[in-house]
């Protein structure tokens, strides 16, 4: 059993391109990774697959039952109740290999969004879809949970779509991947690893070509420029314009050139040697290689003048049903601070409790797990509303993370990771002396994590960020608050 999307273009209302744009893809049974930047539109790809976008143009062939799970997780899933009242054996086993409790489909709301993540994909799989398309599924899920989900997921048979900048998931699950890169689409064999292998060797080969035909162009075109100047020298020593009237010999030889056509013979060189350069220049142009923004992301910030920002002796808080001991904690001006720990244990407790002890003279820039709609929309209102030099900046900070200055301006169709770029953009331009954020690499390709993980490690305030991404952590921090079993361990 096949999917098939022939020449799909989708365009979202009001945006100044297609989002998609005369793309056609085959999709086999088993799991195929949608791999590619924030905003090329494998969100898009996905809900056309599983028919929740009717494309403006193309087609998907053959219609089959298909479940989405999107990348919000905080979004109760459709099925929810059903699952909710659901005893049956293979509904069971889905709670148990993925620590499902009975009564959290029924306080959904109040859940993590580790947790949400998890019954979102529990509620998909339930459906057993002949299509399934899944969305960063192990955004905000901790290691633990990664595991059970990547256990539950292999068992899945049919047609998998699997939307993740999480490579060790792609590895395991995926046979193929759809790969996004300098406008196109292409479909490589294996895993993220070998897919991405394969397109980095692509990209050098390209990036040979590219500067081997640009010398060629400009050797073409310096020649042609020669050949030019000698065509001109040989038109001006044929004419006769400048020979004495009496010079009857000079006059024949000028005559046997032009008889002989050896008058014409450079000029018509010089204009073949022109559009041997002209093709050349297209040539080099035709190659495109996608950009990548591989430097230091400078934040124009500066630490706090007062050395220790807060202290707080041992005390403990209200966490849930229960509480979360905490030990002496202090945070320099310069701390960087990594927190750790299972779902539903008390990061975001922690941090919130953190926040609301700080001193109000500290300028602080929060970035939260999910962006409400209507704070995106704020966002890029102020965006739009900014004076040219500010949007300019703003729109040169998400550009050297991987983002398109174009779409987001565009407004209408802006990916959760470009909106969080966004957001961290305009609070890096107020110059905070504390970044707080919470799961940054959510909804972040795996180039856009990289460069946010340079631009953090450089950051010379104070830094918070909670995230399961263990290497993220190791990149960015040197401090350590794990928070687990009721209590957070600082080291």
């Amino acid at each position: 059993m096949v999917l098939t999307l022939h020449d799909i273009r989708y365009t979202y209302p009001g945006s100044p391109a297609p989002a998609l744009d005369l793309v056609s893809a085959t999709f086999a049974e088993g799991w195929c990774g949608i791999v590619g930047d924030n905003g090329c539109g494998k969100s898009t790809l996905a809900r056309i697959a599983c028919g929740l976008l009717a494309p403006d143009s193309g087609s998907t062939f053959p219609r089959l039952s298909a479940a989405y799970c999107p990348q919000d997780a905080s979004t109760p899933p459709e099925m929810l109740e059903d699952f909710a009242c659901d005893f049956s054996r293979e509904a069971q086993r889905l709670r148990e290999s993925l620590g499902i409790e009975d009564d959290m489909p029924w306080r959904f709301g109040a859940l993590s969004y580790g947790e949400q993540k998890k019954l979102q994909v529990a509620c998909a799989l339930w459906q057993n879809p002949t299509v399934l398309a899944l969305d960063e599924p192990t955004n905000h899920v901790d290691a633990p949970c990664r595991d059970a989900l990547a256990d539950a997921l292999e068992g899945f048979r049919g047609i998998g779509l699997l939307i993740s900048h999480d490579r060790a998931l792609l590895n395991r699950l995926a046979d193929r991947c759809l790969m996004h890169e300098a406008g196109s689409w292409t479909m490589r064999p294996g895993g993220y690893d070998r897919a991405h292998g394969e397109q980095e060797r692509e990209r050098v080969e390209a990036s040979a070509c590219k500067e081997a035909a640009k010398r060629e162009a400009a050797r073409l075109a310096s020649e042609a420029d020669a050949r030019a100047h000698l065509a001109a020298r040989t038109a001006s020593r044929l004419s006769a314009r400048h020979l004495d009237r009496h010079d009857r010999d000079g006059r024949v030889r000028r005559q046997l050139a032009v008889y002989s056509g050896k008058d014409g013979q450079a000029g018509v060189l010089a204009s073949r040697m022109d559009a041997r350069a002209a093709r050349a220049s297209e040539k080099a142009a035709a190659i495109r290689i996608a950009k990548r923004y591989d430097g230091s992301l400078w934040m124009d910030a500066r630490p706090h003048p007062r050395a220790t920002l807060l202290f707080m002796d041992e005390h403990d808080i209200a966490c849930g049903q229960g509480s979360l001991q905490l030990p002496k904690l202090t945070l320099g001006h310069t701390d960087h601070v990594g927190v750790s720990g299972p779902n539903g244990g008390g990061k975001s407790t922690l941090v919130r409790h953190v926040l609301e002890q700080l001193p109000a003279d500290v300028p602080t820039l929060v970035i939260p797990q999910e962006v409400e709609r209507d704070e995106a929309g704020r966002v890029l209102a102020r965006l739009h509303d900014a004076d040219e030099m500010r949007r300019g900046r703003l729109l040169s900070f998400v550009t050297q993370l991987n983002s398109s200055a174009e779409r987001i301006l565009a407004g209408r169709d802006v990916s959760p990771g470009e909106m969080r770029k966004l957001m961290l953009a305009e609070g890096v331009l107020d110059g905070p002396s504390l970044i707080v954020m919470d799961e940054p690499t959510n909804h972040l390709d795996l180039h856009s994590a990289e460069a946010l993980e340079r631009a953090l490690a450089a950051y010379p305030g104070a830094l918070i960020v909670v995230s399961h991404d263990e290497a993220f952590l190791d990149a960015c921090t040197s401090i350590r608050w794990t928070v687990e079993e009721g209590r957070v361990n600082a080291r």
